[in-house]
């Protein structure tokens, strides 16, 4: 009888010396209370304390670094920084090999954020910033054309990030452009009169965010995209 095979399992790696650097490093920030703008030890002193070469613990901070974690400079040394979620990720991703789905969840987060973020938008902004928004809107309306619409969709959207005074909220506007692209392209296999206009333009937010309300402003928020909720965009493109 044929001996009946076996799959095969790959047995299970050993932690390279650089991965052992990183978790000991992690360890090390959490255990000594490290906060943003406090300095590390020199590399030449990591590497004596873990009896390691400077090599491995270079390329171990790199991968900080590449994180946005660390900085470095000849006259403060090593650094810790303010962490930043979306800076991060687009350190390590890059946005436009994203696939449709995940783009569709963005786009769905986007949605999430902006209608969510209103509390913070109404104690923050200041008639700076509502000159500013009124100002991005007047140039879009005037121009001759030359201005994309794509362009001024961000310009608005991103400055409303702004006001809310989120950093990582506002960090996400540098997925905005990724997302917009992904949307048109939807729209574009859509005969238009399945698209229903919307109800709620940009100047109607701004002007419930001088006079209205955080309830007021998140309802006129939601209508916005109420286009969107109309084709089933969300329900379709799962």
């Amino acid at each position: 009888m044929k001996e009946e095979s076996k799959p095969t399992i790959k047995p299970v790696q050993k932690e390279s010396m650089v991965d052992q650097v990183e978790k000991n490093l992690r360890i090390y920030f959490k255990d000594h209370g490290f906060k943003p703008g406090d300095a590390l030890p020199t590399e030449m002193e990591l590497a004596e304390s873990m009896n390691v070469s400077r090599n491995v613990i270079r390329e171990a901070l790199s991968r900080f670094r590449m994180l946005g974690l660390i900085s470095s400079n000849k006259r403060k040394g090593i650094q810790l920084i303010k962490f930043n979620l979306f800076s991060a990720l687009e350190r390590v991703l890059d946005p436009s090999v994203l696939d449709k789905s995940t783009l569709h969840e963005l786009f769905e987060l986007r949605i999430m954020l902006e209608i969510g973020m209103a509390n913070a938008l109404f104690r923050n902004v200041t008639p700076d910033d509502i000159f500013k928004l009124k100002e991005i809107i007047h140039s879009y309306e005037g121009n001759d054309g030359s201005k994309n619409k794509i362009d001024y969709e961000i310009s608005f959207h991103s400055y409303l990030y702004k006001v809310s005074k989120n950093e990582t909220l506002y960090g996400f506007q540098k997925y905005l452009k990724i997302v917009f692209d992904y949307v048109l392209e939807i729209e574009s296999q859509t005969e238009m009169h399945k698209i229903p206009p919307k109800k709620v333009d940009h100047m109607q937010l701004v002007e419930c965010l001088e006079n209205g309300t955080v309830s007021e402003f998140q309802e006129l928020m939601h209508q916005h995209f109420s286009t969107y909720f109309e084709m089933d965009f969300f329900k379709r493109n799962h």
